[in-house]
């Protein structure tokens, strides 16, 4: 195993707080939109791809990390995020119908949902891959 370097670390911690923030930001945007009754929609679309765009930089990084054998990865499971966006994206339907059709998810709300699924199943799979790589070793 390799170990990481200063500057590494520097850099994993520095995607891991980019992305966090981000993450934070981005809910805090979806949230603003769904109860201002669309005033924030501006905001939403530029929020998605940039979080979309962190999101996946970071877990790119741990990933080419993984399979490079370096040390660290995986200490910030990725379901956390799964299950933050699905308690949002649930409430957010359950509240749509309860409050009434004023209050609308947007269509970017749900790609950004879908998105953190796929960002999950893929690492999900390759972590799979690796640690059966691993073992035939």
């Amino acid at each position: 195993m390799v170990m990481k370097s200063r500057r590494d670390y520097f850099f994993e911690n520095f995607w891991r707080y980019i992305t966090n923030t981000w993450t934070f930001a981005c809910i805090i945007v979806v949230l603003l939109d769904f109860f201002g009754d669309g005033q924030y929609h501006y905001l939403v679309t530029p929020f998605s791809v940039i979080y979309g765009s962190l999101l996946s930089i970071f877990v790119g990084t741990k990933e080419f990390n993984r399979w490079f054998e370096r040390d660290g990865v995986g200490r910030h499971p990725g379901e956390l995020f799964v299950a933050v966006w699905s308690a949002l994206f649930i409430g957010l339907a359950i509240s749509s119908v309860w409050m009434g059709s004023r209050f609308i998810i947007s269509p970017d709300v749900t790609s950004v949902y879908i998105m953190v699924l796929m960002v999950f199943a893929i690492t999900q799979s390759s972590k799979q891959i690796y640690t059966k790589k691993r073992r035939r070793k």
